[in-house]
């Protein structure tokens, strides 16, 4: 009889903790969708072009995670270097470092997103992100789907990276800090 109340007690427990498990996943996804959404939303009012300006650095840090608002924050810098290096040697300006919007897919940015699917693993996860880009002079809007890649840091769900949708120019190709990483090592050749 002991032992049959023990085992009722451990199947009990273990339903709950499975309930709980369950529970917290759940809760994880939640707020991953939240930090994406948010992110999105934030995006939506900025609608940042091309390396970001020191506000616009300010207003996205909180969603970055610490690697990919370096390279943010090192390609506005390079940005800033090239545009005063040209204007001190009184030459034409250079072409920009950044064209376009470079958080999305589509260089002309997104006039809305949703989140289609998101995938939570323990220390990263990531969000399919549909995104439209219309405007008055496009025959149809342009729609995509990006990965926005999350990793779990202090502070919680942050945004590690941005899979660009694959499809034919304008839209980019590749990730968000691939693109910046190579936008630096291109800048740091000297000027003609």
């Amino acid at each position: 009889m002991e032992k049959q109340v023990v085992k009722r007690i451990a199947g009990s427990f273990m339903i709950c903790v499975a309930m709980l498990l369950a529970g917290c996943a759940g809760g994880d996804e939640n707020k991953a969708r939240d930090v994406v959404t948010s992110f999105y939303k934030m995006h939506q009012q900025v609608r940042p072009i091309g390396a970001l300006t020191l506000n616009e650095l300010i207003t996205f840090r909180h969603f970055m995670s610490v690697t990919l608002f370096d390279l943010l924050k090192d390609t506005s810098v390079a940005e800033e270097a090239r545009t005063a290096q040209a204007t001190q040697a009184a030459e034409d300006p250079l072409p920009p470092l950044v064209e376009g919007d470079i958080f999305t897919g589509n260089p002309a940015g997104a006039s809305t997103f949703r989140i289609v699917q998101c995938e939570i693993g323990e220390r990263d996860g990531k969000c399919a992100v549909e995104l439209i880009y219309s405007d008055a002079k496009l025959k149809a809007p342009a729609k995509w789907t990006d990965q926005v890649l999350l990793t779990r840091d202090a502070r919680g769900w942050v945004i590690d990276n941005i899979e660009y949708a694959k499809g034919a120019a304008p839209m980019r190709s590749g990730n968000l800090q691939a693109v910046l990483t190579k936008l630096l090592k291109r800048d740091t050749l000297p000027l003609q």
